[in-house]
């Protein structure tokens, strides 16, 4: 019984919670303290990753550096060293590391390697194979470049690059090739020349004891001409074990088995010319020399001089017959080769003749046209075969990459 019944009785209804919000505290703090955690292990682990894959980029382009030093090289860009010893595929295939050319002048973990920077360190390693194993002294046709590049952190990556020694496929099936008309007609012009002394050869230049065929038709029309013509001239003015043949479109390099391929070609080449500085809108008499053969383009009509290398013409080619050249030569587009007789000096290589539409606008089919080879007047000179000259003008358009992996 209460003793004082007008007194009001307090009753303390949260005795038993008391220290709930102590937990509370520490209960969050340890959930604070825990996501704190996390978060600097993750930002750690994050670091190291950027860290790690910064290593691995640098080694990357170690590894490219690497590659673009040997291409380099190989583009007569990088002097040897010791100097003296010019590159070429097939003394890079004989000396793999490089070394004649590149500098190990820096050791990453152990491994001598070719400074690309040392801030941080960075290097690379190279190892060049030929995969065709083509014996001493003839040149490999292609190159497999094994670059290892080297970075911070002991990061390294590896590439693969196959090189070809040519920007394009070419192969002579006869030393001199004229691309018949696509409706089978005969060539309208199609002249050696009258006199007795000259002489075409299908004979190697570098190699007498191999043969082509001296002049190459795609129409039996053609061949009929060409055979004509050859047989009505000396005995000795043509020479080859096969004088005069009927080309399948197969036995042509493929930017020749169609005029579409063909427009495609030159127009690919135009470009080249132009990104490489050898492209001209009209004739000109920088094309090449034996010492130095070049890759020319000449947009239009042209007059050939006393050069060597590749030349591409578009219109006209013309010359007077005291001029020589060695190398390849592509009458293509214009589809027209006139000498005013043979002089005494030589064409050494291989010619071929297409006359084709250079430029399509619309839908209708524009196939081959009728070429012309008009050699006119008298001289002693020598057109013949020459792989010799044939690889020389070739080379000296620059490599060609077919194939990259990074492994």
């Amino acid at each position: 019984m209460n003793p004082n019944p007008n007194q009001t009785r307090v009753v303390n209804r949260r005795a038993n919670e008391r220290g709930a919000a102590l937990i509370t505290a520490l209960l969050v703090s340890t959930l604070l303290l825990i996501v704190g955690g996390a978060l600097i292990l993750t930002t750690s682990v994050a670091q190291g990753l950027a860290i790690d894959a910064t290593s691995e980029i640098q080694a990357y382009y170690s590894a490219e550096a690497g590659v673009n030093a040997v291409l380099n090289t190989l583009r007569g860009n990088v002097a040897s060293n010791p100097a003296g010893t010019n590159a070429n595929f097939r003394n890079v295939a004989d000396n793999p590391d490089m070394s004649t050319w590149l500098a190990y002048d820096t050791t990453i973990n152990g491994v001598n390697v070719v400074q690309v920077d040392d801030a941080p360190t960075m290097g690379f390693t190279i190892s060049v194979t030929d995969p065709d194993s083509i014996p001493a002294p003839k040149q490999p046709n292609r190159l497999i470049i094994h670059s290892t590049g080297y970075g911070p952190k002991g990061s390294k990556k590896q590439m693969e690059v196959v090189v070809s020694r040519y920007i394009f496929d070419f192969f002579a099936p006869s030393t001199i090739l004229t691309i018949g008309n696509d409706d089978g007609s005969a060539m309208t012009n199609f002249a050696i020349g009258d006199s007795n002394a000259k002489e075409y050869s299908g004979y190697d230049q570098s190699d007498l004891t191999t043969s082509i065929p001296v002049f190459g038709t795609t129409h039996a029309n053609d061949l009929t001409q060409a055979t004509s013509v050859v047989g009505a001239s000396k005995p000795t003015t043509v020479s080859a074990v096969e004088k005069v043949t009927e080309l399948a479109n197969n036995q042509l390099p493929y930017w020749l088995q169609s005029a579409d391929a063909a427009r495609s070609f030159l127009n690919t080449m135009r470009e080249r010319a132009q990104t490489t500085g050898r492209y001209f809108s009209g004739n000109t008499a920088d094309q090449g020399t034996q010492a130095e053969p070049k890759y020319t383009f000449i947009d239009g009509d042209a007059t050939l001089t006393e050069g060597a290398g590749l030349l591409i013409v578009t219109g006209k080619l013309v010359s007077d017959g005291n001029t020589g050249f060695k190398g390849v030569i592509l009458c293509l587009g214009g589809g027209e080769f006139e000498r005013s007789g043979t002089g005494n000096s030589d064409l050494l290589g291989a010619i071929v003749v297409a006359k084709f539409d250079q430029v399509v606008n619309d839908n209708n089919p524009h196939p081959f046209l009728t070429p012309i080879f008009n050699v006119s007047g008298g001289g002693t000179g020598l057109t013949a075969y020459s792989t010799d000259w044939i690889d020389k003008a070739l080379a000296a358009n620059g490599v060609r990459t077919l194939g990259v992996r990074e492994y």
